[in-house]
């Protein structure tokens, strides 16, 4: 119950007060006047102390009254401030809240991004993880083919050792048959000789036919292994005769004609003529 209904119930104890002081009165007037209204006098004045009481009480009652309102309205006011403040708050914590749920779905998104760059990684990883397999056998393969290959080398070492020795060896052997030559005053040029038989070949003169060509016929051809421009020596027992060139082959014999530079004596039927010297 409020102030204002406390007021009124004060009130209206006082009016039934007073109905029942009338009825009191009425009551009595059957009786002695004086001491009744002896009585009367005494319950007014009592009544009259009441009312007086009640009429403070009354004014306390509202200034009560007027400090529970101005309470009331300083708290709805510290209320009202304090709801703007709690409303700002939550605009505060509404916009806080959707902020965070963006930068969480951001982290969720890059998250899953992370997740698939991690599966690429691994894979990446597995893959490289094989390259690095086959790169360690490929490695040994090439320590394999290198450890060869040093072993190679070190015998091509000896083979220079020994090509080395037989460069010496044939040097000299060139040098000696240089020697050869200039004391037999032969020119050492192969250009020429002109070109030799590949294979050693051997036969005689069959016709001699003298004059300014200086031809001869003789007994080996191509089955032999003459070819034109071949070049033969001639000689008769241990006499050297000279060179001829081959102009013309056949199978079973050629004709040659006589190196005019190189002739050392006449040439005749029967004569051998060879490529090189055979035993």
């Amino acid at each position: 119950m409020n102030l204002v209904g406390k007021i009124f119930v004060g009130i209206i104890a006082l009016m039934s007060v007073v109905c029942l002081t009338l009825s009191v009165v009425s009551y009595a007037s059957h009786h002695n006047w004086k001491e009744r209204s002896a009585q009367l006098d005494e319950q007014i004045k009592k009544l009259e102390g009441e009312k007086t009481a009640m009429a403070a009480e009354k004014t306390a009652l509202e200034n009560a009254k007027a400090d529970a309102v101005k309470n009331y309205e300083q708290i709805v006011k510290a209320l009202d401030s304090k709801v703007a403040a709690m409303t700002a708050e939550n605009q505060t914590l509404k916009a806080t809240n959707e902020q965070l749920e963006a930068d969480l779905q951001a982290r969720v998104d890059a998250i899953a991004t992370s997740g698939q760059t991690i599966n690429t990684l691994n894979q990446q990883i597995a893959l490289t993880t094989q390259d690095l397999a086959t790169a360690q056998q490929l490695r040994a393969s090439y320590l394999r083919d290198l450890a060869q290959t040093m072993a190679n080398l070190h015998n091509l070492a000896g083979i220079l050792g020994n090509v080395q020795e037989q460069n010496v060896d044939l040097t000299k052997a060139h040098d000696d048959v240089l020697a050869v030559l200039q004391q037999h005053g032969l020119n050492p040029d192969p250009s020429l000789y002109g070109e030799l038989p590949k294979v050693a070949v051997r036969g005689t003169i069959e016709v001699v036919q003298e004059g300014p060509s200086g031809l001869i016929s003789v007994s080996i051809g191509s089955d032999d292994g003459l070819a034109k421009g071949n070049q033969l020596h001639v000689r008769r027992g241990d006499v050297y005769l000279g060179k001829v060139e081959v102009v013309t082959v056949e199978p079973n014999r050629a004709i040659c004609q006589v190196l005019g530079e190189y002739r050392q004596g006449t040439m005749l039927e029967g004569d051998e003529v060879y490529s090189q010297e055979t035993n």
